[in-house]
């Protein structure tokens, strides 16, 4: 296998620290060859210099403003491309790897040609031994992504199997690059978060299938990058604004209950509730703002 045949992108936005130590644990991955594109967010400090005076190795390009998680990562995929990659790793830069990682998503690509996209085994970082995704599906009575496994412990052993699944967590996503070639890349729209399961519903749609890697290992922060961390209001807006998107274009009989009754209606209230903390109003209030700017079609960054 050649130099430019395996690609990794990392998506860096603000987190020096987090990007140098997710990078410390991606040059120890025992792989033959395989290329590092580390993508520069538009961060406001300037670590350029720094990634590459530690890691030379690591190609960096550096997009001038933040264009969120999906056009960010795009942008690494596409200069991927053009190098010849025949596979790309999207990897959050709040993550360490299991230095087998390209291994078993390799081993997966040549047992089941066809797949297109593939997920990892994704810990929780402070709990090394307990699952946060082991597989993601949307539940089609609620109108819900959610996470296989989530919460579990991983010592019984008892998702050691690749098994199809509805998306790859964008934490760590393996693509074939004639998949990206035919289907496209991911939605700008989206921005931050939904984006990676509109993408794994497209590929799917186009006859891949979807596959859950349990060989490809990764313990993540989980949000490191949202003030509030997950489920926070920042976190709460995107989801809720990016879950309509998703809901219009794939579950329309959810989206006009969601989006005109039962969600506004259960957020404003919570906006208001005595009974609620004043940080549980606000991630109300954050959820319903999510709500407004998509009934406006007002999307990209929110402060």
């Amino acid at each position: 296998m050649s130099l430019m045949n395996l690609a990794i992108v990392i998506l860096n936005w603000n987190s020096k620290e987090e990007t140098l130590s997710c990078l410390h644990s991606v040059t120890a991955i025992d792989f033959p060859h395989f290329e590092i594109i580390l993508v520069d967010n538009g961060s406001s400090e300037a670590p350029a210099q720094e990634f590459q005076e530690i890691y030379p190795q690591i190609r960096l390009l550096r997009n001038e403003e933040n264009l969120g998680f999906a056009e960010g990562c795009n942008r690494g995929i596409a200069y991927a491309l053009e190098r010849g990659a025949e596979y790309v790793l999207l990897l959050n830069n709040d993550t360490r790897v299991d230095p087998n990682i390209l291994n078993a998503f390799m081993n997966a690509a040549r047992l089941h040609p066809e797949a297109g996209v593939f997920g990892a085994k994704i810990y929780y970082y402070n709990e090394p031994t307990v699952l946060w995704y082991a597989g993601g599906e949307v539940d089609d009575k609620r109108g819900l992504c959610y996470h296989v496994g989530c919460m579990e412990s991983d010592l019984e052993k008892k998702r050691e199997s690749i098994v199809e699944t509805g998306y790859a967590c964008g934490c760590a996503l393996f693509v074939r690059a004639d998949v990206v070639r035919s289907v496209g890349f991911m939605d700008p729209q989206f921005f931050l978060i939904w984006e990676e399961i509109d993408w794994c519903w497209r590929i799917r749609a186009a006859g891949y299938r979807c596959l859950f890697v349990p060989g490809a290992k990764v313990w993540h922060k989980i949000s490191a990058s949202f003030e509030g961390g997950n489920h926070g209001p920042l976190w709460e807006y995107f989801y809720r604004r990016n879950r309509l998107l998703f809901l219009k274009r794939y579950y329309p009989s959810f989206f006009y209950r969601l989006a005109f009754w039962q969600e506004p209606v259960r957020h404003f209230w919570g906006s208001f509730n005595p009974c609620l903390s004043k940080e549980q109003r606000y991630v109300h209030r954050a959820a319903l703002s999510g709500i407004c700017d998509y009934v406006r079609g007002k999307f990209g960054p929110k402060s």
